[in-house]
């Protein structure tokens, strides 16, 4: 039975078992129980997906050669979303209590795909700057922020103002009701992958110091990507470690390379006020890179949904944590054994609420295929054309721009 009030699409179509690597079925066997919980987790109809399992014929190779005994026997059929402390990974990796939160984030993974992460050592004071920013420049005459709009963007940067409405990440619903600011790598508009229109290369796009000081804005801004960038490569090594899959490190290395795609939104959800079902802050949907790492306030909203229970289950603001999600790309390396999980934004709180993501696209000529080297149905994608794709989707669903 679906949730009151859930689309249709909610009611997911459980995947037929493949045969398993003789590894596995003991495991399996031994742990029948986890066999429907694994299963749910077929992806969703309205993704422009990577990660159909149908379409790769070599899994047995890589279940047999990827090993994630461990893995596969820490899922529990129950929803969580666990706290964890990265701090001793960052002190020495090789030390017991690092092993453990190399053994959690994979626990994590290869669960509901979500976990909050602590002990990271990016300052409060900054991330409360950034949120100050995002307010004043949100609190902007909207004949200010359009002069900041993406469509300003030089080549294919993706950068500057995004307009309520402008995006729709869920099919058959309203455009999300939210404003969002993209910046990424300050690349000059004289490189040569810019004047290429490379997607996702190119200046950012800033509000004049007459409307913002620097300071308030462009400068903790600015800081605040590097630093989530340095962050999110730990949480890369982190992942990697716990793949214990032999060439990891390389393809990491290379998906990480030649200035990689990645970008922090600043994100503004009006209160909603619940007259139009569907009407959401962020319409259900997965994330289309690698990884995600975001920053909420402490109004709350974000929705993961609960493949087991059928149902969405909020996940509670965590003072000064991020939340970290699985994206699309990861799930496709592994063929389903990490989760990107369906999640939304639901802001009935009656207050503004704003976040902050942090997106991890990789380098854009890096080739997805699975990790062990099988090829896709329908050729070979790199992560811009990928991106591309999934863009073309959400944002072809949102409310145009004027003229458009």
């Amino acid at each position: 039975m679906r949730p009151s009030g859930s689309p249709m699409w909610l009611d997911l179509p459980r995947q037929k078992p493949h045969r398993q690597h003789h590894l596995f079925t003991s495991i399996f066997l031994f742990s029948s129980s986890l066999i429907p919980f694994i299963l749910s987790f077929t992806p969703i109809s309205f993704q422009p997906s990577l990660v159909d399992l149908s379409k790769f014929h070599s899994q047995e190779k890589f279940q047999h050669r990827f090993n994630i005994r461990s893995a596969i026997m820490a899922v529990k059929p129950s929803f969580s979303v666990p706290t964890i402390d990265i701090s001793p990974y960052l002190r020495s990796p090789s030390s017991p209590e690092g092993l453990k939160v190399i053994s959690s984030v994979r626990e994590a993974c290869t669960g509901t795909g979500f976990f909050q992460l602590v002990g990271h050592g990016i300052e409060p004071e900054l991330q409360q700057r950034v949120f100050k920013g995002a307010e004043k420049l949100f609190k902007l005459p909207m004949e200010e922020k359009v002069k900041l709009d993406m469509s300003h963007s030089v080549g294919a940067s993706n950068r500057g103002y995004e307009l309520i409405g402008g995006q729709g990440l869920q099919e058959g619903t309203l455009p999300d009701l939210k404003e969002g600011f993209y910046v990424g790598h300050e690349i000059p508009a004289s490189d040569p992958r810019v004047k290429n229109n490379t997607f996702l290369m190119g200046p950012n796009i800033w509000p004049p110091s007459e409307l913002i000081p620097e300071n308030d804005f462009k400068e903790p801004v600015s800081n605040y990507y590097a630093k989530i960038f340095a962050l999110s490569l730990k949480v890369l090594d982190v992942i990697a470690a716990g793949m214990d899959f032999e060439g990891i490190a390389k393809v990491f290395r290379e998906f990480t390379a030649n200035d990689a795609g990645a970008s922090v939104r600043l994100l503004h959800y009006p209160p909603d006020k619940g007259n139009d079902k569907n009407q959401l802050g962020a319409g259900a949907h997965t994330d289309f890179g690698a990884i995600t790492l975001l920053l909420q306030d402490d109004v709350g909203g974000l929705q993961v949904w609960d493949y087991v229970g059928k149902e969405w289950r909020d996940v509670e603001p965590v003072k000064e944590a991020y939340v970290v999600n699985v994206g699309d790309m990861l799930q496709m390396w592994t063929i389903g054994v990490y989760k990107s999980s369906l999640h939304r934004v639901v802001n009935r709180s009656g207050q503004d609420r704003y976040s902050v993501p942090f997106f991890f696209d990789g380098n854009v000529d890096f080739i997805l295929r699975p990790l062990d080297g099988s090829k896709r149905d329908g050729g070979d994608i790199t992560v811009e054309g990928h991106m591309k794709e999934r863009f073309a989707s959400t944002y072809g669903r949102g409310r145009k721009r004027e003229g458009e």
